[in-house]
């Protein structure tokens, strides 16, 4: 796949994980560090296409489609969080991609998080955007059930199916949290979170059974437990919780992790990094930026 233009230039790849699973990706040219993007749940790649293209001059995006989301392999539940980690240890391995600045949004932020303490040696920086990290919430017991939740109930429920591709754009951009995304989020989501069905049709290419096993195995993260080892440099955005969804990364997570700056977005909410491109983009300029100074020291 390719758009003309600079910087706009890529191609949907996909390599084996697991036994079960197979990563889908969009890949920009190597002109500089790689950067690899994580999306948030039920949500998909192409969220992060115009922060990619932003940077594409300077490096190279990978913006992955999670297990269960996109063009990626869709495993039966359920999808705890330890193995959306799992995949991207092993891909990071199997590729053998060092040097990495990974980038997370949601429970992309709390995989991010624990990829890099995972392996260090491959993770040179992190960008976690709203990430999903609560330190004053431990993980649940194995096999403790808890009754489903509204949030899951209310996913279950959606609407996952239209006629086409137009008819899912106009009625998803209708509504919340779309309504209020940058409009070339929207279209590069659209493009990625929207299929072809057998019967001529689209629909949601994260299931809704997906994104609410995602959400049922929350409880299951350690990525609060992982900061304290994370050792690379660290560009952190928080919401205030002021527009949509509140805040879903706490002071703590800034405060645990030795190497982190935060930035506070006035106003803004759990869906600050497809509402604002802008705010991202600036903390990966500063990433790279340090990444180009440490890269020129060590030389």
């Amino acid at each position: 796949m390719s758009e003309a233009g600079e910087g706009d230039e890529f191609q949907l790849r996909s390599v084996q994980v697991s036994d079960a699973v197979q990563l889908a990706f969009d890949e920009w040219p190597a002109r500089g560090p790689r950067i690899v993007f994580l999306h948030a749940t039920g949500f998909s790649r192409g969220c992060w296409r115009p922060h990619a293209q932003r940077v594409a001059a300077r490096s190279q995006p990978v913006s992955l489609d999670l297990r269960g989301h996109g063009a990626s392999s869709k495993p039966p539940a359920p999808y705890r969080w330890s193995l959306l980690v799992d995949d991207i240890v092993s891909l990071l391995v199997a590729e053998d991609w060092s040097n990495v600045l990974l980038v997370g949004h949601s429970v992309g932020g709390a995989t991010a998080v624990q990829v890099a303490a995972r392996l260090p040696e491959r993770v040179a920086a992190l960008v976690l955007v709203e990430a999903v990290v609560t330190p004053d919430r431990p993980p649940a017991a194995a096999g403790a059930g808890e009754a489903p939740s509204p949030l899951v109930e209310r996913t279950l429920r959606r609407r996952a199916r239209w006629s086409s591709r137009a008819e899912a754009g106009r009625y998803l951009r209708a509504r919340p949290p779309y309504d209020s995304w940058d409009a070339e989020v929207f279209a590069g989501w659209l493009d990625s979170g929207v299929i072809p069905t057998d019967d001529g049709g689209v629909e949601l290419s994260c299931p809704p059974w997906v994104e609410a096993s995602v959400f049922t195995e929350t409880r299951g993260s350690t990525a609060a437990q992982d900061l304290a080892h994370v050792s690379c440099p660290t560009w952190i955005a928080r919401a205030t919780g002021d527009r949509g969804l509140r805040s879903t990364c706490p002071p703590q997570v800034a405060q645990t992790i030795p190497t982190a700056s935060e930035t506070v977005i006035e106003g803004s909410g759990h869906f600050l990094p497809l509402e604002n491109v802008s705010v991202v983009v600036t903390l990966l300029n500063a990433a790279l930026d340090h990444m180009g100074k440490a890269s020129s020291s060590d030389g």
